[in-house]
């Protein structure tokens, strides 16, 4: 069935799927981590979520042929990805965002390639 909402739907998109869990003006992790570049985080993302997560389950997703958004419950929180071929975007509230941040500077920190000067 088609969905009518106009949020869910350019120029609005994704705010229909961040109204829904609970994201809209949550924090952006670009934004909590200025330093990095978005290479560095699309790159080191996944597997510093992999390190904290103890619970998963994916709420919504919307796939195109170049990437897509998805709205994941990680340890009973949700968190908003957008993960495309022109941007990569992570949302989420403080609690959760600040495990993600503190996760991906241990990572940096153990990792001698990426080690910030």
């Amino acid at each position: 069935m088609p969905n009518d909402d106009p949020e869910d739907h350019y120029p609005l998109y994704p705010l229909g799927m961040l109204r829904r869990h609970g994201l809209v003006g949550a924090q952006d992790l670009a934004e909590r981590l200025p330093s990095w570049s978005e290479s560095e985080l699309r790159s080191a993302f996944w597997p510093a979520y992999r390190s904290i997560r103890e619970t998963e389950t994916e709420l919504e997703r919307s796939c195109g042929i170049d990437g897509g958004e998805r709205v994941l419950q990680l340890n009973g929180q949700p968190i908003f990805v957008s993960e495309d071929i022109w941007n990569f975007q992570v949302l989420a509230g403080a609690e959760l965002m600040a495990a993600l941040v503190a996760a991906l500077e241990r990572q940096r920190a153990a990792s001698p390639d990426t080690a910030a000067p």
